[in-house]
């Protein structure tokens, strides 16, 4: 039991604590747009030479990244979002877009195996040969020659591999399980159609840089990356221990391809109730169809969960536990026979 005096000492200490964090943020932020304000000025004036590193469809989206962030750094927390996780996304997607930028203008790119928490790198492109980035994070846990799992954690739309994986929890999942997580960008391209050999480079790099468990090598996707998955990990279905489908769908064009390649597969599909932008029924439709296949495969819905990540947070925190352990559920309450969406919703996705 806690005494009254230590209970308010304590209280007072968290609210004077609350204060700092919200005193340095707001010191900070100046001094991340000035940064931004350079960065963006020394990358256009080599963006020709830049572009050709990364190729010309992108070279210009890593410039927008900077423009945006300005944007990012003067903005209001979400509603989902305490004012102190808000400013540590921020500042976290600020760095590392920065980190991008720094590294093209300056032609030097980190070494995969060097990282250690969350950082970006760049992996050549087995395709044509220019330079894509990845956000890695590697846990203080993790040590060469000890297997570590793997999950290769596409993003949503609009969203970047920064953006993904920039939030706390993140890196909090990844600390609980030792787990390295490797977020390719996937040069914007919607549903990464046309770089699916992008991912598969960023997964060939990690086992290169890394000691990764045979065992456990899982692709996971949150929204547009949740849809994707389901196009990604049939081109290399052995890869993968399991996937992980997060406020996402199977398409019924892809249904027979999934089935056929990933016939033993887990699979670990999440929603919200509530989710505003990918209706609850697309991924409920993907658990039971999925299930009616004789595939394994666990569904989560969070009562009251919505599209953004971190409302789904207890249901993610069970599901990459259970992916880990190789437990599944099957779900056996949902109804047979529900239809398999044809498309992505053309809603603007909220990540």
């Amino acid at each position: 039991m806690v005494r009254s005096g230590t209970g308010n000492w304590i209280l007072r200490h968290l609210i004077l604590a609350a204060a700092a964090l919200t005193l340095a943020a707001a010191t900070q932020k100046p001094a991340l747009v000035t940064a931004l304000d350079t960065s963006a000025q020394s990358y256009y004036n080599d963006v020709v030479a830049i572009s050709k590193l990364t190729g010309r469809d992108t070279a210009m989206d890593y410039y927008q990244r900077l423009i945006e962030d300005e944007d990012l750094v003067g903005s209001a927390a979400p509603s989902d979002y305490t004012e102190s996780m808000w400013d540590h996304s921020v500042s976290t997607i600020v760095r590392l877009d920065l980190d991008v930028a720094n590294q093209l203008v300056k032609r030097s790119f980190r070494p995969m195996a060097s990282i250690r928490g969350l950082e970006e790198t760049f992996v050549q492109s087995s395709k044509d040969g220019t330079m894509q980035p990845v956000a890695v994070y590697v846990p203080a846990s993790y040590v060469p020659g000890k297997p570590a799992p793997l999950v290769v954690f596409l993003h949503g739309r609009p969203q970047s591999e920064s953006q993904l994986l920039a939030p706390q929890f993140v890196g909090d999942l990844a600390e609980r399980t030792g787990t390295i997580v490797v977020a390719p960008y996937g040069r914007a391209y919607y549903d990464f159609i046309g770089t699916e050999s992008d991912v598969y480079d960023a997964y060939d790099a990690a086992l290169k840089a890394f000691s990764i468990d045979p065992r456990k090598r899982y692709l996971a996707g949150y929204s547009m990356g949740g849809f994707s998955v389901f196009g990604v990990a049939p081109v290399h279905p052995d890869d993968w221990s399991a996937v992980m489908c997060i406020a996402g769908s199977l398409l019924g064009s892809r249904a027979n391809r999934v089935v056929s390649t990933l016939s033993k597969t887990p699979f670990y599909v999440l929603t919200g109730s509530a989710d505003d932008s990918i209706p609850t029924q697309y991924p409920t439709a993907t658990a039971a169809f999925l299930r009616d296949q004789g595939l394994p495969v666990t569904f989560y819905s969070l009562p009251g969960g919505k599209h953004r990540l971190f409302t789904l947070l207890p249901i993610l925190t069970e599901a990459w536990d259970d992916m880990h352990h190789g437990i599944v559920r099957s779900p056996v309450q949902l109804t047979t026979g529900l239809m398999l969406p044809g498309a992505q919703p053309s809603t603007n996705l909220k990540p």
